[in-house]
């Protein structure tokens, strides 16, 4: 009866030990935060880059001809960055609606920002409008 005892004490054991290190696995990776909206970073290394930022805009990622853009802070304030941040590369900011910023440069150049978590706004920019990168 023992040897059952002892058996069932260290199966137990093991299963919780696979749950502590799921769970410090699932916490450090940030794998609970939503699907990037991009590729080429990850969920962890957004997080890190974005609570480093001191309320400013991040350069993120380029995929597919757009640069990806992170702000910490909510969606107004993020929204006025992306303005002045443009504003300062000659673009004449014209207006917003819903999630598209509106630009007039050689065309109109519309950048769209979405929450990403309550704390966190992704903005995507047309690659060619944005001059700044790696300012950031």
């Amino acid at each position: 009866m023992k040897t059952k005892k002892d058996i069932l004490f260290l199966l137990i054991a093991l299963i919780l030990a696979v749950i502590i290190l799921l769970s410090f696995w699932f916490y450090s990776s940030k794998a609970y935060y939503p699907t990037l909206p991009f590729e080429g970073i990850s969920k962890k290394e957004v997080v890190e880059k974005l609570d480093k930022s001191n309320n400013e805009l991040v350069e993120l990622s380029k995929v597919n001809g757009f640069y990806w853009l992170g702000y910490s802070g909510n969606q107004q304030e993020g929204r006025d960055k992306v303005i002045r941040e443009m504003e300062d590369q000659g673009l004449k900011y014209d207006s917003y609606e819903g999630s598209g910023i509106f630009f007039e440069g050689e065309g109109r150049i519309i950048i769209t920002g979405q929450m990403w978590t309550t704390n966190y706004v992704l903005y995507k920019v047309p690659a060619e409008s944005y001059l700044g990168a790696g300012d950031h």
